[in-house]
C-alpha cells in the first residue's frame, strides 16, 4: 500500500505497518511504551515522514503526520 506524504510523492509500506498506524493513529505516544521491534518500526516510519517525531528530555515522541493519504491503487516504480 502506497501513503501520499505530497502532491505527487507516495511512500510504500507494508500491511505490517499500515496495522501499527492504524492502532496508533488516534494519539501520540512515547517510545519508552512500545517493545523494542515497534520502536524500530516507529523509526522508519518517520523517516518516511508518516510519524513526526518530538525529542523529549529522556524519551522520543511520535504522532500521526496530519497531512498523509492512504491510496490504495498505485504503481510501484
Amino acid at each position: 500500500m502506497f501513503i501520499q506524504i505530497a502532491p505527487r510523492v507516495n511512500v510504500y509500506v507494508s500491511e505490517d505497518d499500515v496495522k501499527f498506524i492504524q492502532t496508533h493513529s488516534q494519539e501520540s505516544f512515547r517510545a519508552s511504551q512500545l517493545p523494542a521491534e515497534d520502536v524500530d518500526r516507529a523509526k522508519k516510519l518517520s523517516d518516511k515522514a508518516i510519524f513526526v517525531r518530538k525529542k523529549l528530555d529522556t524519551d522520543m515522541q511520535y504522532a500521526l503526520n496530519r497531512r498523509i493519504r492512504f491510496v490504495n491503487n498505485a504503481k510501484k516504480k
